[in-house]
């Protein structure tokens, strides 16, 4: 895995590497410069017929962009540095590094900039913690036309821990972060306006716990943890799935749950249906035995059922719960009776949040081993926090509950998957695509971690997999067939190619 930093994390390295002496801070500054202009030499199509413009603001990221653009120069590179002050001038790095007057110009409002030219974008790097305003906004305003946008750390006016923007911001083509992937590359605004992510090694202090830290999954991590079965394997040893999920209206989000899990390799799937909808459910599903409820014609479960559901799921090695449930009147007392008396793993999905939600169950009566994968409206609903707070810093809203949930696993589903694991490490699964943004894939996601936990997986292991497994299957989808048009029932059949493609990353 990848370790993620928060804008407190990056500081606290920077010191620690500079006090232990591993490096000095001008070290580091050193090793940014030349790394940034030898990436654009190596990268930028035909680099030295091109112009660059290295903008230069307070601290340590302006320093990096005045060190680079030293560097450029004496790679051949016509490059000109533009300060933002011209207080900067008396920084030390004039003194020690030798800028040709010629290429050496400071900011005022008659400056304009030309679309044509490479900018490198040095003017405010990962300690903002104000709105962009004065001659700052005035710059990342007009270069907003500009689309060859090289940005340091982070693109200037996104905010490190949220990925927002602080009244204005640059979109960068490329972003060379030091050392770390920072949290602001992987949300909001910051993910979109990030470009192509890039670290560079600069020398910093190896880290000695990682688990200390946010962790970006990576495909190895998902591959070396993929089921395995034995050549004397059968449907009961890979695994007895149930599933209490669909009603009236919503069919398809079991139908693709269900199938989902038995693509993932289950063994052998009980689907709990209501009986008047059992024809539908037998004509989708000929893999699954169904298992039909009496409902009255009603098309969805009620507190009538209770007895009859719990019998059967004595049979189950794992649950999966929820997608399709009707919410209607008194479902929360049905399903809070049936979650309470569950002791197998449960995947947790869609209506089967409701018993949360009405606050007719705790977290401490879901099994110890619970996979839930809320997406941002019903993460703020289970949790009773507003949505807009949630969407805006979404690690400080999972960090909030990471104590109620008790050691059970949380998938905050977004472009960026934020993994709880049991042990209340923070996980981020940012290898999904935009495709994947249509009704049903949730469904699917649910199907493929239910199917991964009833292989033997761990609850953590399961989230890992099968949220990579998920995003694997989009991308897929755009190798085989299509950038466009993908829906849940295709990303069925592209889970045995993703699960044949992570057989080579391990």
């Amino acid at each position: 895995m990848i370790t993620v930093f928060s804008q407190k994390d990056a500081f606290a390295f920077d010191e620690l590497t500079i006090t232990s002496k591993h490096s000095t801070e001008r070290e580091l500054m050193d090793n940014a410069g030349r790394s940034i202009a030898q990436f654009i030499v190596e990268t930028i199509e035909d680099p030295f017929n091109q112009k660059f413009i290295v903008l230069s603001g307070p601290g340590n990221n302006g320093g990096d962009a005045i060190i680079s653009h030293y560097y450029l120069n004496l790679y051949g590179v016509q490059s000109e540095l533009l300060l933002l002050n011209e207080k900067q001038k008396q920084s030390w790095i004039f003194k020690q590094y030798s800028i040709d007057a010629d290429t050496l110009g400071i900011y005022s409002d008659e400056c304009r900039f030309n679309p044509e030219y490479w900018y490198v974008d040095g003017i405010f790097g990962i300690g903002l913690k104000r709105t962009v305003e004065g001659r700052y906004k005035d710059v990342i305003d007009k270069l907003s036309d500009c689309p060859n946008m090289i940005a340091i750390d982070i693109p200037s006016g996104i905010y490190c821990d949220t990925g927002t923007i602080a009244g204005t911001n640059l979109q960068a083509e490329y972003t060379l972060t030091m050392g770390h992937p920072k949290l602001a590359h992987f949300f909001n605004e910051g993910l979109e306006y990030s470009g192509d992510l890039h670290v560079l090694d600069i020398g910093f202090k190896q880290l000695s716990k990682t688990q200390d830290y946010i962790q970006l999954i990576e495909p190895e991590d998902a591959g070396n943890i993929s089921p395995v079965h034995s050549e004397n394997s059968h449907k009961y040893s890979r695994g007895k799935l149930i599933s209490i999920a669909g009603a009236s209206g919503y069919t398809g989000a079991c139908i693709l749950a269900v199938q989902a899990a038995g693509k993932t390799g289950a063994g052998i799937i009980k689907a709990i249906i209501p009986e008047s909808l059992n024809s539908i459910f037998e004509t989708a599903l000929i893999e699954t035995i169904t298992i039909p409820i009496p409902d009255n014609n009603s098309g969805y479960f009620s507190l009538e059922n209770t007895e009859d559901i719990l019998k059967e799921v004595q049979w189950a090695d794992a649950i999966l719960f929820g997608p399709g449930l009707a919410a209607g009147k008194k479902s929360a007392e049905w399903m809070a009776d049936i979650l309470k008396k569950i002791q197998q793993p449960l995947v947790l999905d869609a209506s089967g949040f409701l018993p949360l939600i009405e606050k007719k169950i705790q977290f401490g009566d879901l099994p110890p081993e619970t996979i839930l994968t809320p997406h941002y409206a019903e993460f703020s609903r289970i949790f009773n926090m507003d949505v807009k707070k949630v969407w805006e810093d979404p690690i400080s809203a999972v960090r909030e509950i990471i104590s109620i949930l008790g050691g059970r696993v949380l998938i905050l589903k977004g472009a960026t998957n934020i993994i709880v694991t049991s042990q209340g490490e923070l996980l981020l699964m940012n290898y999904g695509t935009p495709l994947l943004a249509t009704a049903g894939t949730g469904d699917v996601l649910s199907g493929i971690l239910a199917s991964a936990v009833v292989q033997g997986l761990s609850v953590d292991d399961a989230a890992i997999f099968g949220t990579y497994l998920h995003a694997e299957c989009g991308y897929q989808y755009e190798e085989i067939t299509s950038i466009m048009g993908l829906t849940a029932t295709d990303l069925l059949l592209m889970i045995p190619y993703a699960l044949e493609s992570l057989k080579y990353v391990h």
